[in-house]
């Protein structure tokens, strides 16, 4: 079993993970903190639960529209059944993976 130690809003947060996890979950307590972060300029005055529900929820809500997305994608390319519906497909993808990368 791996073990690490997150910063997210300036606190240390003990996680137990699967053995070699560790760099995914670094990579995921970054993106929370740099969410709670961006929230902090622009909601300003909250208490750390309320910033990390928040930043919780921006996250689920990305996910959530990505999810629809290839849903949407999957659907239109079952109707087409076309090459150029999988490379319109693959080319959302990226679109969505930009976008979650950049929020």
């Amino acid at each position: 079993m791996g073990s690490l130690t997150v910063n997210v809003n300036g606190r240390s947060y003990p996680i137990i993970c699967g053995d070699g996890e560790e760099p995914h979950l670094e990579y995921l307590a970054e993106f929370v903190d740099k969410k709670v972060q961006d929230l902090m300029e622009s909601v300003g005055n909250a208490s750390e639960s309320q910033l990390l529900l928040m930043a919780s929820l921006l996250i689920a809500d990305d996910l959530s529209q990505a999810y629809e997305t290839i849903e949407k994608l999957r659907e239109e390319i079952e109707a087409t059944g076309s090459s150029s519906a999988e490379e319109a497909w693959a080319e959302k993808i990226e679109s969505i993976a930009q976008t979650l990368e950049n929020a």
